[in-house]
């Protein structure tokens, strides 16, 4: 009974961080601030900081051939991202900006065609909402208005993901940061991240029995897609990184086309929500 969707590449045709970095960039410009080479800097440090990570852990790819061995990987890139963070914090180009500001930052974005949503997003949510599904967004996104704003405000969706604090800092979702907890602040950034949040929610809404589906693009997703009833990898071509980082691990992921030809499975993959089987969602 529960749907949770990734925003970045799954509902989205493209990955939206660097739009986003770019409307901040274009507040701080109105406002005489330059901050592209800060900016810069950042993005840089990161893909340097991500690639010293993967070119050195062990074991290599070719021999994590098992979901363990993955999973173990994706975690460990946690303090890559806090890494990361840390310095997007630091450069405070989100300082000031609303949380109505992003939100319509992100329903501009896609009404001018700078942000695409992917075909039969809106009408496969819909449908499934008259059906019964409970929908929520899950994502590592720095702004839960800017992926409320670009998609619509459909009815009865929820987003969990980080936001702007006032002083440009980004603070993670309360499902991860429980009143009274007292445990350190905890950012949505990995796959682990995007577990334990689904799995909260689920307990939380006395769910955790149901049915649950999930919709992903990337190796962020890929906890979350093993984890659930169903799996949805959404990917322009069969060659995507996710799709061949869960074949390599043993998973077999068809097409949806192909797999509505054979026994149903728990994993398969689409370029968009229209060719999705209704079907599948039947709820008894």
């Amino acid at each position: 009974m529960s749907i949770f969707l990734d925003f970045d590449g799954t509902i989205t045709a493209k990955d939206t961080v660097g739009e986003l970095a770019n409307f901040a960039l274009r507040v701080r410009a109105d406002e005489g601030q330059d901050l592209k080479r800060e900016w810069s800097h950042v993005v840089k440090s990161y893909v340097d900081d991500h690639s010293a990570h993967v070119e050195g852990y062990e074991p290599r790819p070719h021999a994590r051939n098992l979901p363990e061995h993955e999973v173990a990987f994706l975690r460990q890139l946690k303090t890559v991202e806090t890494r990361s963070l840390g310095r997007i914090n630091g450069c405070r180009l989100f300082r000031g900006i609303s949380p109505a500001a992003f939100r319509e930052a992100g329903a501009e974005l896609v009404r001018n065609g700078t942000v695409r949503l992917r075909p039969g997003f809106g009408r496969f949510v819909q449908d499934r909402r008259r059906e019964g599904w409970r929908v929520w967004v899950l994502s590592v996104n720095w702004s839960s208005a800017f992926i409320a704003g670009a998609c619509g405000g459909l009815d009865g969706v929820q987003v969990i993901a980080n936001d702007v604090r006032e002083d440009g800092s980004i603070a993670g979702p309360a499902v991860l940061n429980p009143a009274g907890a007292g445990a350190a602040p905890r950012n949505l950034t990995n796959s682990r991240d995007k577990l334990d949040a689904m799995h909260a929610v689920l307990a939380a809404e006395g769910l955790a029995a149901k049915p649950s589906v999930y919709f992903g693009d990337s190796t962020t997703d890929l906890e979350c897609l093993l984890a659930a009833d169903l799996g949805f990898v959404i990917a322009d071509a069969e060659g995507s990184s996710l799709l061949e980082t869960l074949r390599r691990i043993g998973k077999e992921v068809p097409n949806v086309r192909d797999q509505a030809k054979g026994a149903p499975g728990k994993l398969a993959w689409s370029s968009n929500y229209e060719d999705l089987p209704d079907g599948r969602f039947v709820l008894s």
